[in-house]
């Protein structure tokens, strides 16, 4: 039974994350002066992690207090030819990733790109190494906590008055319209990711398959735009000491291959954040948010 927390949260989801995303955060990073950003990003993405699990724990209380089976929300994970086929496809998809981004990491024009279509999102993103940690950090939680809002819940939600197809259309639509900050392409991007994702939910019954893909996916596109960002930092110091020579004390800056000093991979808040959705960009797959 449908009670009035769930249209309450419903709610939240469609009207009130969207226009929090399009005025919110985003904005006033935006506007920040470029000495502050560091701590706002930081500061952006402790408070997106904390609204989502707090939405999650709501989400919980209100499932136990209705005694409803937790089924309903995807958690058993039964083993099913859907699952396991869903399993199989993801990872194929995971695969393909990596060797585009092995090729993308050892190429400085294909990371030179990757800032060009980062552009407009740049304030939002990971810049630093700590500034990464705190985003892998917001990865999981997005994988997490927005499978189970947007996938789990929406999809249960909406089909309470329409047919499964259509919940996931829904589902993924709002999820897009979470991602408002990211203009009209970033909303079609992200809402098709999360239609996509809505499609791996419901063949594989289980949400688990859906979690592990969109918060690897999320640290994928944060790692890969972090160390664009870091590499042309690389080269400008290259160019500069090439120029004007070394300051004092200093040495000369190693121009390594683009993919050197890069670590191993690890892994849209609702209306923040990723991308990534992760909708694919042609050098990488572009964060859903960081909010």
């Amino acid at each position: 039974m449908i009670t009035p927390l769930d249209h309450l949260l419903a709610f939240a989801l469609a009207v009130l994350f969207p226009l929090r995303a399009a005025t919110g955060t985003f904005r006033r990073l935006k506007r920040a002066p470029v000495e502050a950003l560091p701590a706002l990003r930081r500061r952006a993405y402790r408070e997106a992690i904390a609204v989502e699990w707090a939405l999650v724990a709501l989400l919980a209380a209100l499932w136990a207090w209705t005694g409803r089976p937790w089924a309903g929300l995807g958690l058993a994970a039964p083993i099913t030819p859907g699952l396991l086929g869903v399993t199989a496809g993801a990872l194929l998809m995971v695969v393909l990733v990596l060797r585009q981004r092995a090729d993308t990491l050892r190429d400085d024009a294909a990371l030179a790109r990757v800032r060009e279509q980062m552009a407009d999102l740049e304030v939002v993103l990971p810049h630093d190494r700590a500034e990464l940690r705190r985003f892998y950090a917001l990865s999981v939680t997005a994988g997490v906590c927005e499978e189970l809002l947007y996938r789990s819940f929406l999809v249960w939600y909406a089909s309470q008055w329409t047919g499964l197809i259509q919940a996931v259309a829904v589902s993924g639509a709002i999820f897009g319209l979470g991602h408002a900050y990211q203009g009209g392409r970033g909303v079609l991007k992200t809402g098709a990711f999360g239609a996509f994702l809505g499609a791996v939910y419901v063949v594989s019954g289980s949400i688990w398959p859906a979690v592990v893909l969109h918060a690897l996916m999320d640290a994928h596109s944060g790692h890969l735009v972090q160390r664009a960002y870091e590499r042309a930092d690389e080269l400008a110091r290259a160019r500069a000491w090439a120029v004007f020579g070394a300051p004092a004390g200093g040495t000369e800056p190693a121009a390594a291959a683009p993919g050197a000093a890069d670590g191993p991979p690890a892994a849209a808040e609702p209306g923040a954040p990723a991308a990534p959705a992760p909708g694919a960009a042609p050098a990488t797959v572009a964060p859903e948010r960081a909010s």
